[in-house]
């Protein structure tokens, strides 16, 4: 009777270790992320913000910062976050394995400082959507939310009031991405910059995030989470979860 109860015991294990393992399943997710004198304290906070979230939504995850691991990671998931890297440290051969990954279908989430580089590359840039130019010092602003049907918005508020660096972008091709957040420019001083020539902003229309379709792939992006404190904020993980989930899902949504 003892062996039998250790049996069912260990059965009952079996079982709720392959459940788990079988539900972690749905998609796998590799985070990408680049070491800079301005993030390199959210890095840390993220990938914790990441793997909570891949336990609590039940998906695979990685996290790497070696442009030689997308090579030999990319054709394993499903998604590719990239977490303020951008393609300064990636080579002919690393962006080729993105545009495959890309064309057969993969996803794409930017955050942040993605949009921001050094080197411009066209189709990197056409993939996040957008060049970085420059932001003002970092602020409360309120956020609008342009798109109410779109699942990294779904859980927001119309205006969301918020502290971030709200970036200033050019190379915005408007007639192919789906902006989902805006920023209100006169929630906040789009002049002050960090010495004595003021900046311009965007005007009316003040795109943060976006979605679109690339070369038969989906990207998200989205230009919070410049401290690491948003990598505890629920209202942003949970836009960059409906990013997630909606580059994951090959079914439109």
């Amino acid at each position: 009777m003892k062996s039998f109860s250790i049996k069912c015991f260990l059965l009952t294990i079996f079982l709720i270790t392959m459940s788990k393992a079988n539900a972690q399943d749905q998609f796998s997710v590799l985070l990408f992320t680049q070491h800079d004198d301005w993030h390199y304290n959210t890095i840390p906070v993220a990938i914790q913000a990441f793997q909570d979230m891949a336990e609590e939504h039940q998906f695979k995850f990685n996290w790497t910062q070696r442009p030689n691991d997308l090579l030999k990671q990319l054709p394993k998931h499903d998604v590719v976050i990239f977490m303020n890297a951008n393609a300064d440290s990636l080579k002919t051969k690393h962006i080729t394995a993105l545009k495959a990954f890309i064309k057969r279908g993969g996803g794409f989430v930017g955050i942040h400082g993605t949009a921001d580089g050094e080197n411009n590359n066209a189709w990197f840039d056409g993939l996040v959507g957008a060049k970085f130019v420059n932001h003002p010092k970092l602020q409360a602003a309120i956020v609008k939310v342009e798109n109410t049907d779109f699942p990294a918005t779904w859980h927001l508020p119309n205006k969301w009031l918020r502290s971030d660096e709200w970036y200033n972008f050019s190379n915005f091709d408007l007639d192919k991405l789906n902006v989902v957040l805006t920023v209100d420019e006169t929630s906040y001083d789009f002049t002050a910059g960090y010495d004595d020539i003021p900046l311009k902003g965007m005007g009316d229309k003040h795109p943060i995030s976006w979605y679109q379709y690339y070369e038969g792939g989906k990207s998200f992006y989205t230009a919070l989470g410049h401290k690491p404190e948003s990598f505890k904020d629920k209202n942003f993980l949970n836009h960059i979860f409906g990013g997630i989930y909606w580059v994951a899902n090959r079914q439109d949504n």
